[in-house]
């Protein structure tokens, strides 16, 4: 339950939503056991917190799904035949009106509200990243998934050559909290996270030829056989082969 009150009102209680019922639940019949509990108050609102450990039991499906995240696209699952696709085209234009935002008020110097639009930013950016690896987890369930992989983005901004590739950074597009929403949503259903290193996986043809000329755009292209397809999802099926091996 969450407890609200406002002045001059008489405390009140909202309903549990389902999948906090789900997990109270589970501390009633002893699946999950509870730990620290914390009350605490966040934009004038009372809420309280329940921390759980619970066991899961690891998942011995045998399919490989790997996830590439790029500006286009946010994010693409492919495992076997089947792909999962989530433009970016909406994300980019809401961050974009909030950069515009953010310029005017520079200009007029109020620097509370530019960071008081920071936060909803934040705020929207993570309901996005939650709804995103939670829709990529559940696609895993349904098709047989044991092992989901992704890149290893960690220093991506340290080692992009040009503008361009940096503007795949974990800071432009929160892609370090994505992979870590999609981590642990998979490791709580069973699923193993392993990561891969990034090299080539967007250059690299399901024949083995690699060079820069074979992707461009979204489009992929291969320079030597011919094969096509879309540039994202060629990146995602390399990182599930994991092409340049998985990160130490």
């Amino acid at each position: 339950m969450i407890y609200r009150k406002k002045p001059s009102e008489s405390p009140r209680f909202v309903a549990a939503r389902p999948y906090q019922e789900a997990w109270l639940n589970r501390l009633l019949d002893g699946t999950a056991k509870q730990r620290a509990v914390k009350l605490y108050k966040k934009r004038k609102k009372w809420y309280f917190a329940v921390a759980i450990t619970f066991s899961v039991e690891p998942r011995n499906e045998p399919n490989v799904m790997g996830v590439d995240l790029g500006l286009r696209y946010m994010a693409v699952a492919s495992v076997g035949t089947k792909s999962l696709f989530f433009k970016g085209n909406p994300c980019a234009f809401i961050r974009r009106r909030y950069a515009a935002l953010r310029r005017t008020l520079g200009k007029a110097k109020k620097l509370h509200m530019i960071r008081k639009i920071g936060h909803k930013e934040s705020r929207w950016m993570k309901d996005v990243n939650h709804k995103i690896s939670r829709q990529i987890v559940h696609f895993a369930l349904a098709n047989g998934v044991g092992v989901i992989r992704m890149e290893d983005l960690t220093g991506i901004r340290k080692r992009a050559a040009s503008l361009k590739e940096a503007g795949r950074s974990l800071h432009s597009w929160a892609f370090h909290q994505l992979q870590t929403m999609m981590a642990y949503k998979a490791e709580m259903a069973g699923i193993r996270v392993e990561w891969v290193n990034p090299n080539y996986t967007s250059q690299t043809c399901r024949c083995g030829h690699r060079e820069k000329a074979n992707h461009n755009g979204i489009l992929f292209q291969c320079q030597e056989c011919g094969y096509t397809i879309h540039a994202d999802l060629n990146g995602a099926i390399n990182i599930a082969k994991a092409i340049s091996g998985l990160s130490a």
